[in-house]
């Protein structure tokens, strides 16, 4: 595990509990005391927690934690690859999809380079560039306030843009989802971009790996009910995916299918 991952897991779990143990968090992360005593210096250096004689104590809001975009790029990777292939399937040629600013929808985005005859909406700056040689994608960018350190386009000009398109499918990401508070985010910008994509488009989906869950934000972005599909990992709860399920959400596992499918494949040869 990377200096990077282990240090965002660490503000992870203090985001929760806000004290934790140094013992605690080496058989967590599966590392020595001498790199968890490291990994405590470099987040005390960068204000993050205090150390205390045997841990740390958070200096974090809970709800407002928010790591930056190079730092969640790392995270959770396998996951997010697996989730957007699952997704391209949803994305069809000849449609106008929005595709929002996130290191999971960016993913999808790099699956869509050969596509034809489809046209993507974006406050992503990233996916501008992750698409800019496809020939047979047209794409348009929001403009707006850039969040620097999400590479998200927001604010009122992008909220203008918004106001006046339609789309086929809007694809999200999502930073904190709850089957009971809904999903939620921790920028208010963010927020509203997400609350303006959900009334424009006719299906909206989310891409969501499995530690989202359970969890909540600052910037409260409206119930679940709102997502059409979601599609997420093989690391969710299954109790999480049942509850969704319950309330009319299609959800889709990545792997899943493909799993099914050799299965059914194997028995028909048997």
């Amino acid at each position: 595990m990377l200096a990077e991952e282990r240090r965002f897991r660490i503000r992870e779990m203090l985001s929760g509990q806000r004290t934790i143990a140094a013992s605690d968090l080496c058989a967590a992360l599966g590392v020595t005391a001498a790199t968890i005593r490291r990994d405590l210096a470099a987040l005390e250096h960068d204000g993050v927690l205090v150390r205390s004689h045997g841990g740390a104590v958070s200096r974090m809001s809970s709800t407002s934690f928010q790591p930056s975009y190079q730092t969640l790029s790392h995270i959770h990777s396998t996951e997010k690859h697996a989730i957007a292939r699952e997704a391209e399937h949803l994305v069809l040629d000849g449609e106008t999809v929005f595709l929002e600013g996130s290191t999971t929808v960016y993913e999808l985005a790099s699956c869509l380079n050969q596509r034809k005859r489809l046209t993507v909406v974006t406050n992503s700056p990233t996916i501008v560039c992750q698409l800019q040689r496809s020939t047979g994608v047209t794409v348009l960018c929001t403009g707006g306030d850039l969040q620097k350190d999400t590479f998200y386009f927001s604010g009122e000009w992008a909220q203008r843009a918004l106001s006046e398109i339609r789309l086929d499918k809007a694809i999200l990401g999502v930073s904190a989802i709850d089957i009971s508070y809904g999903v939620s985010t921790a920028n208010h910008a963010e927020a509203q971009i997400k609350k303006m994509i959900t009334k424009a488009a006719k299906t909206r989906i989310a891409l969501v790996d499995h530690s989202k869950f359970g969890t909540q934000s600052f910037a409260y972005v409206g119930p679940v009910t709102d997502i059409d599909v979601l599609v997420t990992d093989s690391g969710t709860d299954p109790t999480y995916v049942k509850a969704l399920r319950e309330m009319g959400i299609d959800v889709v596992i990545a792997g899943e299918e493909t799993r099914r499918t050799k299965q059914e494949t194997t028995h028909s040869h048997k």
